[in-house]
C-alpha cells in the first residue's frame, strides 16, 4: 500500500472555520425618541414615488399621468420667461397694426382710382354717344343734301385724287386685305 502523491496545486479538502467569540462586554444601546403617531401630511412628506420611466415599463402597468410628471420632475422647476418675448410680441404686434393700415389705404387708394377710371370711361361712352347722336342726324341731313344736289359729293372726291393721298388708300387696303387673309 502506498500514499497517493499529493498534487500541490489541488485546495484544501478541510476548511478552518472560526468560531464566534462570546461577547466581552454588553451591546452598546441606541437611543430613540419615543414613538409619536404620524400624521397624513407626515406620511405623505415621507412617501417616496416610484421610479417611473417614459421607456420602460417590463409589467405593462398602467401609470397616472400625474405620476408620470411627478416622478419627471417639471414641478419642482421655477418657469421663469425672458423680458424679450414681451418686446418681440410686442413689436410684432405693432408692425401687424401698421401692415394692415397701409393695406387699407392701399386699397382705397386702389378703390378710389378705380371709380375715377370708371367715371372717365362713363365719360367717353357718353361723348361717343353724343357724337354718334350726332352724325346720325347729320347723317340724314347730308342724305337730303344729295338729294339736293350730286355736286358737293363730286367735289369731295376730287380732293381725294392727288397722288399720295391715291397711294395712302392702296396701302390701307393692302394691310386690311392681310388682316383678313386675302
Amino acid at each position: 500500500m502506498q500514499d497517493m502523491p499529493v498534487d500541490p496545486l489541488e485546495p484544501p479538502k478541510f476548511s478552518h472555520i472560526k468560531v464566534p467569540r462570546g461577547s466581552g462586554s454588553p451591546p452598546v444601546p441606541v437611543m430613540h425618541s419615543p414613538p409619536r403617531a404620524l400624521s397624513a401630511q407626515d406620511q405623505k412628506d415621507w412617501k417616496i414615488p416610484p421610479c417611473v420611466s417614459n421607456w420602460k415599463n417590463a409589467k405593462g402597468y398602467t401609470i397616472p399621468l400625474d405620476k408620470r410628471l411627478a416622478a419627471d420632475g417639471r414641478g419642482l422647476q421655477e418657469v421663469e420667461i425672458n423680458d424679450g418675448f414681451a418686446k418681440f410680441s410686442e413689436a410684432l404686434y405693432i408692425a401687424e397694426q401698421k401692415a394692415r393700415t397701409a393695406v387699407e389705404t392701399r386699397a382705397k387708394m386702389q378703390k378710389e382710382l378705380m371709380s375715377r377710371e370708371k367715371e372717365r370711361k362713363e365719360m367717353e361712352l357718353r361723348d361717343l354717344a353724343m357724337q354718334a347722336r350726332m352724325d346720325r342726324m347729320q347723317g340724314s341731313r347730308g342724305i337730303q343734301e344729295r338729294e339736293q344736289g350730286v355736286a358737293v359729293v363730286e367735289e369731295s372726291s376730287e380732293s381725294y385724287s392727288s397722288g399720295e393721298e391715291e397711294e395712302e388708300r392702296r396701302e390701307s387696303g393692302r394691310d386690311v386685305g392681310r388682316a383678313y387673309g386675302e
